[in-house]
């Protein structure tokens, strides 16, 4: 309140010079000058310091910058003046790989080449950021927009912890800066002191800061802030999550939904990064990350990635979530809901970040995990024609002519069926065992849509049909409800625990979207032995990660 009351008084002698004053053009500037400040007041009243429309990459927009002119420069001025008069180097290194300094300007660039510092975190919400490119310094940024001699959120706390957290795992270096140097970013750093050790007092970790930066100091606003939350117990470092990507998945959305999926999910988590390569895919780095502690595995990726991380994750009985980055990504459709389909990577971090999760039944296919469907016939045909470039060029467009070309050829199969106390033979050109499938699975649906926490996998076939026919046979299965597929002499449904098929000789079969070659096929469900991070209101059972 007391910088509302200084801005306030500002503005209001700014109005009555202009109004004193003859001269037109000085009152425009002192009304600019009036109206910035009053604006000011109102983001320190509404708790508000988005109101500067600070950019994620440090950037005050062109717009923002002209209304609040006036109170830019006289911060900039009163800034420049405290530096210039500072007892104190603008960087400081508090401990090992962590430094706390004043807003950087351009010769601050060359110091932090120097000591080797590339994880920048701006408390401000008033500055402008270097533009990082310009001085070819590759550094990591985010900024958390707070008010001078304000306290940052609980939220934007628990944001800036687990990130200064990340890249301290990650053996980089982090400075944490606010305008001076003295209140906003000190605040920061103690909390994040007194959540890496809550052994600590809030004096003592003062104490280990102003022991190197003796200006460093917290207001009683900020001392009050920073008393309640550890008090609270909510100064603490989270859960820790294991974020398993496929660079190459979706024709390289990593790269471009990077920085989104972590301003999620490092307001939650403590994340931890494995990235695949040609020489250690998914599976070798679930295993990395397991042996590292982390409780929660996130496969970023396709449906493949999703797979092999899913296989350590029930072997490990460790937690499952899913960012999809690929083509199909049946499983977070299934998971997440149809929002998933809207805003797959938003929704995906918004559920991760609920931490809550179900238990699922996964299946057990050939030796290899089955999260999904195995199937031989049209399915098959239709992911073999989809190859990885034309996925990439095409997305589903890829699948839907590769089930037209199937349904073209309709090659019927003749089968040796084993259904758990049920044997037979028949003939069909689509043979599909689901664990789970969204609608988009079309011809899984022989009957209601398979659940996967139901204990049975759900066997859809259909009867051979003639030239031009299967079409129509697809459309009954996609159109119409589980009543009327019940009645249909083309769809037949059964739900069984384990089912073997044997072939015709040696076939293509696919798994979770995965071509494979063989014989048979031996399939048997493994209930509730997956424990998937899952929207709430899909489930009955849902279970807190902190349970």
């Amino acid at each position: 309140m007391k910088m509302v009351k200084y801005y306030l008084m500002a503005g209001l002698l700014l109005c009555v010079l202009a109004a004193t004053l003859p001269y037109w053009w000085l009152n425009i500037i002192l009304l600019w000058g009036a109206a910035s400040l009053f604006v000011v007041c109102i983001a320190y009243l509404s708790h508000y310091p988005e109101l500067f429309r600070k950019k994620t990459d440090g950037r005050i927009p062109w717009f923002a910058r002209w209304l609040f002119i006036p109170f830019l420069l006289g911060a900039q001025l009163y800034n420049y003046y405290a530096r210039k008069t500072d007892k104190v180097p603008n960087i400081q290194k508090i401990e090992d790989q962590l430094y706390l300094g004043t807003r950087l300007v351009s010769k601050d660039v060359e110091q932090l080449k120097h000591q080797g510092i590339d994880c920048i975190l701006d408390v401000t919400a008033e500055f402008d950021s270097l533009d990082w490119t310009s001085y070819r310094y590759d550094v990591d940024y985010l900024n958390i927009p707070v008010l001078d001699h304000t306290s940052p959120t609980t939220e934007q706390l628990h944001l800036a912890l687990n990130w200064i957290d990340q890249h301290l795992r990650e053996d980089r270096k982090v400075l944490v800066h606010c305008a001076l140097g003295r209140g906003r970013s000190v605040l920061v750093m103690a909390a994040y002191l007194l959540a890496r050790n809550n052994t600590l007092s809030i004096v003592d970790v003062m104490n280990k800061i102003q022991s190197v930066r003796a200006t460093a100091r917290l207001n009683k606003s900020q001392l009050k802030s920073l008393t309640k939350v550890k008090q609270r117990g909510r100064l603490k470092l989270h859960t820790q999550l294991a974020l398993i990507a496929n660079p190459v998945a979706g024709g390289g959305k990593w790269v471009q939904y990077k920085e989104e999926i972590l301003s999620y999910l490092n307001s939650q988590f403590r994340v931890t990064i494995y990235e695949t390569t040609p020489e250690q895919d998914a599976t070798w780095q679930a295993r990395q990350a397991v042996s590292a502690g982390n409780e929660v595995l996130i496969a970023c990726g396709g449906d493949g990635t999703v797979t092999e991380v899913a296989t350590i994750a029930r072997e490990h009985e460790k937690v499952l979530g899913i960012v999809p980055l690929g083509t199909a990504n049946a499983l977070s459709q299934i998971v997440y809901g149809f929002r998933s389909k809207l805003a797959p990577i938003t929704r995906a971090c918004e559920v991760i970040c609920e931490q809550h999760y179900t238990p699922v039944d996964t299946a057990e296919c050939n030796g290899r995990l089955m999260l999904l469907v195995s199937a031989i016939g049209f399915e098959s045909q239709m992911i073999e024609h989809a190859d990885r470039d034309e996925k990439n060029n095409g997305g589903q467009m890829a699948y839907l002519e590769g089930l037209w070309k199937a349904m073209t050829n309709n090659e019927t199969l003749a089968l040796k069926v084993a259904m758990d106390d049920e044997e037979f033979e028949l003939d069909t050109p689509s043979f599909v065992i689901a664990n789970a499938a969204p609608l988009s699975t079309a011809l899984a649906q022989g009957g209601d849509i398979p659940d996967m926490t139901d204990g049975k996998l759900d066997i859809t076939w259909l009867s051979p049909s003639e030239e031009h026919k299967p079409l129509l046979t697809v459309a009954e299965l996609v159109f119409s409800n589980a009543e009327s597929k019940k009645m249909s002499g083309n769809i037949h449904h059964r739900k069984v625990q384990q089912i073997s098929v044997e072939f015709p000789g040696e076939q293509t079969y696919v798994i979770d979207g995965e071509t494979y070659r063989g014989k048979s096929l031996s399939i048997s469900c493994q209930p509730k032995s997956l424990n998937m991070l899952a929207d709430t209101t899909r489930f009955k059972e849902n279970i807190p990660l902190t349970a």
